[in-house]
């Protein structure tokens, strides 16, 4: 059964639909959707070229019989495919979970870290659908995320209380990546209000928008936002609730009003 799209894309139905296009199951007119998206966006524009000669090797290789040789046509296109991706910033990511003392943490990694930590969700595919927002291919793979499994069992057991795995903050805006560099150097078991923290950053009225580049902070506990409060030290607001902020700030040995 083809896949068929009757509405507008955006940047992530491009992507599910090229993906779809590679394995011979998209109709003519999500093609025809797809080319109009390319046309009218800058970011997908470039690798559109790419698509329609991975498309015109599937036709080619379609006749064959050659088992082996159709899958290293296959495997070359989605490869060039794939590199035009990252080169748009919508790189490939894996994904594993942790049920953690502050319940399950699902962890997405790129091809230059840590890029997503999400408290809440219950299910792979629930995961898989909120990563498929911003990336062509989104896969599990325990193996790779194996480390940032251990670290977060570490902190949570008390054995470390910091993280060396890289994260991949491409999706932030400049803004929020220097808030976020400033929170990730509040020390353990300390505290800072979102006032202080603009007024590190020079914009002394910028609490506000503190919080919400805060609010959107991809890799909670390893960016510890969770050490930013309220002026006199109330809780304020976090990714994954207040109860998971009590907790985090509890295990570190502070207590917030």
């Amino acid at each position: 059964m083809t896949m068929r799209m009757t509405q507008a894309m955006t940047c992530a139905t491009f992507a599910t639909a090229v993906d779809t296009a590679l394995v011979g199951d998209a109709d003519r007119r999500t093609l025809g959707l797809a080319a109009r998206h390319a046309r009218s966006c800058g970011r997908c524009a470039g690798i559109w070229p790419e698509v329609e000669r991975a498309i015109e090797t599937l036709d080619a290789v379609g006749a064959r019989t050659e088992v082996l040789v159709i899958e290293a046509d296959l495997t070359a296109a989605r490869q060039r495919l794939r590199v035009g991706f990252e080169q748009i910033g919508q790189p490939p990511v894996r994904f594993s979970s942790w049920r953690s003392p502050v319940g399950e943490i699902f962890f997405g990694m790129s091809d230059r870290g840590l890029c997503d930590v999400t408290f809440g969700v219950r299910r792979d595919s629930d995961y898989r659908r909120r990563l498929a927002q911003r990336a062509p291919e989104v896969w599990r793979d325990d193996t790779a995320l194996n480390e940032i499994r251990s670290e977060f069992a570490a902190y949570f057991a008390g054995r470390t209380r910091t993280f060396s795995v890289p994260t991949d903050l491409r999706g932030v805006t400049p803004f929020a990546g220097r808030v976020l560099r400033l929170a990730h150097a509040v020390p353990f078991g300390q505290a800072i209000s979102y006032g202080s923290l603009a007024r590190r950053l020079g914009q002394p009225r910028a609490g506000r928008a503190v919080g919400n580049a805060l609010g959107r902070n991809p890799v909670p506990i390893v960016i510890p936002c969770h050490r930013v409060v309220r002026a006199g030290g109330q809780l304020g607001g976090y990714v994954g609730g207040a109860a998971v902020k009590r907790a985090l700030l509890d295990l570190e040995g502070y207590r917030a009003s």
